[in-house]
């Protein structure tokens, strides 16, 4: 009893065309059932039915359970079905027959289909072939039989609104889980990108600068063997910017001052390299609770990311990182007095493949945190970041807040 369309179909609709094959064929015996109890309300067209029925229901499961996928199928079968109860509900006994539950499943089987239209309008057709079998049927007597009726298919259309409440909350939350694959799926893309990027860009920064630098204080130290003059200090200064570029480089790769010198410091860092490239000045607060609240990663990377953003973008002046804890969250503030962000430019920079800021959102999220971002009308962008802090392992092996 499955509302089909046209089209291939994956491994989950083969599973939902054997489960309903299934259903269909284990109405065969109910009706044998229903008509050996009530062999009095059967009509003399039962065996022919519920013979045509059982072979076709048969074939259904065999096809559904033998083929290595279920086969293109249109509304044929669904209206078959249909058919079928109706015919089997008036060989039965029509209002008093046990098989008019039957209608019942097609609504809630259209309901698979996740389209709330289909479902109500198949919802309308058992109510109309429910009333069809019933009212002109032998066996009902009118007006008696009028509020039994009357109760049934209100009954029919309480359970046919149920299915289309599900089938509409049901295909809303579906569709989330596909964006949310589809996110996935670009954030994957993104970090993989990400590391093909930097691993670039360090072997780039190596090669034409530190490695660079090497051959210069090596060339030099000849010199100073030679004698020349000035060939000492020059050597000197350029072992000297190679440890700069060395140390830079692998501040960028991980802050690994970050257990020496603490969160503050390392913050101050990345907001110190950001101002320079982006031409603002930066302020960073950070709690002495903060300090101690965990997710230190996340939050250098949070910030990083943030503040390249600012450089990159903002155009700001004056750019604020606050980073404080009450009880059990930890509230990151970063606010910038810069040109500010355009409602959807978000979404633009995600849909051209720009989605550093929402792959630092999915962290958080999957820290179960949130990520705000507040534009200010006056210009710039004030955004927060909220995540429920952890406990660090203390000097002396013990946990603390």
């Amino acid at each position: 009893m499955r509302l089909w369309r046209t089209g291939a179909v994956g491994a989950g609709q083969t599973n939902e065309v054997r489960g309903i094959a299934v259903l269909r064929l284990a109405l065969v015996p109910i009706a044998l059932l229903t008509q050996s109890s009530h062999s009095d309300l059967s009509s003399d067209l039962f065996p022919s039915v519920i013979v045509v029925f059982a072979i076709y229901a048969t074939g259904s499961l065999l096809i559904a359970f033998i083929s290595p996928r279920a086969p293109r199928l249109s509304l044929v079968p669904a209206l078959i079905d249909l058919c079928a109860v109706a015919l089997l509900v008036d060989a039965t006994g029509g209002e008093y027959s046990s098989l008019r539950f039957a209608f019942y499943v097609l609504p809630i089987a259209a309901a698979l289909r996740l389209s709330p239209k289909l479902t109500a309008s198949w919802a309308a057709l058992s109510v109309i072939a429910y009333l069809a079998v019933t009212l002109p049927h032998p066996d009902t007597i009118l007006p008696e039989d009028l509020g039994s009726l009357l109760e049934d298919s209100l009954s029919l259309l309480w359970v046919a609104s149920a299915a289309v409440m599900l089938s509409a909350m049901v295909g809303r939350r579906q569709r989330a889980v596909v964006e949310f694959a589809e996110m996935r799926r670009e954030l994957v893309q993104q970090a993989l990108d990400a590391e093909a990027n930097q691993q670039r860009r360090l072997a780039e920064a190596l090669h034409d600068h530190a490695v660079q630098n090497v051959l210069l204080a090596r060339q030099e130290l000849t010199d100073v063997v030679r004698g020349v003059p000035g060939a000492q200090e020059r050597a000197r200064a350029a072992l000297d910017e190679t440890d700069r570029q060395l140390r830079h480089e692998i501040f960028a790769l991980h802050p690994l001052g970050l257990k020496q010198a603490g969160l503050g410091a390392v913050l101050d860092s990345l907001a110190e390299d950001a101002g320079h490239r982006g031409g603002f000045e930066a302020t960073v607060r950070v709690s002495p609770r903060a300090e101690r609240a965990g997710h230190h990663d996340l939050i250098i990377a949070t910030v990083r990311e943030l503040l390249t953003n600012v450089a990159k973008h903002a155009h700001a002046k004056l750019v604020d990182v606050d980073l404080r804890r009450d009880d059990q969250t930890l509230h990151l503030t970063v606010t910038d007095d810069g040109a500010g962000i355009e409602p959807g430019q978000v979404e633009k920079a995600i849909s051209a493949g720009h989605i550093g800021l929402a792959a630092i959102g999915e962290r958080i999220r999957s820290q179960g945190g949130r990520l705000d971002i507040d534009p200010s009308t006056d210009g710039g962008t004030t955004i927060r970041v909220a995540i429920p802090s952890e406990l660090v392992a203390s000097e002396n092996g013990h946990r603390r807040a």
